[in-house]
């Protein structure tokens, strides 16, 4: 004889095995002297700076300066672009999503491409870090649209 199984538990167990199956994935960490910039190829030597674009197939492409995820954004449609994650200055190696982090463009910073945009935790991190780098503070999605706020290498 079968034994009865209630549909609540099995509704729950699909939950649970579904949940785990799309459960966002985070950014992966860079190893220092061996990633290659998923844009410029160049090799990835400087925890300051950076992301990472995590893509709807999964892959992570890994970038060396915001500049270069920039450069790869705008060449890339919206849909194909999946979760991205830029580098907090402030804490070398630790990623933030673009959608909440802030930036400095313009100041005295300099990447390892030669570029003035970095990334901070949020816009008002970025502001009080303002004084002492220079430059203006903006968001991703305003770096997103203005194709004149960094020169392409």
């Amino acid at each position: 004889m079968r034994r009865f199984v209630p549909p609540s538990r099995l509704a729950l167990l699909a939950l649970v095995v579904l949940l785990g199956a799309c459960r966002a994935r985070q950014p992966e960490p860079i190893v220092l002297n061996e990633d290659q910039c998923g844009y410029c190829r160049m090799t990835i030597s400087d925890s300051r700076f950076g992301g990472e674009a995590i893509l709807p197939t999964g892959r992570v492409l890994k970038f060396d300066a915001p500049e270069c995820m920039l450069s790869w954004a705008r060449a890339t449609p919206a849909d194909q672009r999946g979760e991205l994650y830029i580098i907090d200055l402030q804490h070398p190696g630790t990623f933030v999503p673009v959608t909440t982090a802030g930036f400095l463009t313009g100041g005295t910073m300099q990447g390892p491409m030669g570029g003035s945009v970095v990334g901070f935790a949020s816009p008002a991190k970025a502001e009080e870090q303002r004084t002492m780098l220079g430059g203006r503070v903006a968001t991703w999605a305003e770096l997103l649209a203005d194709t004149t706020a960094m020169g392409h290498h």
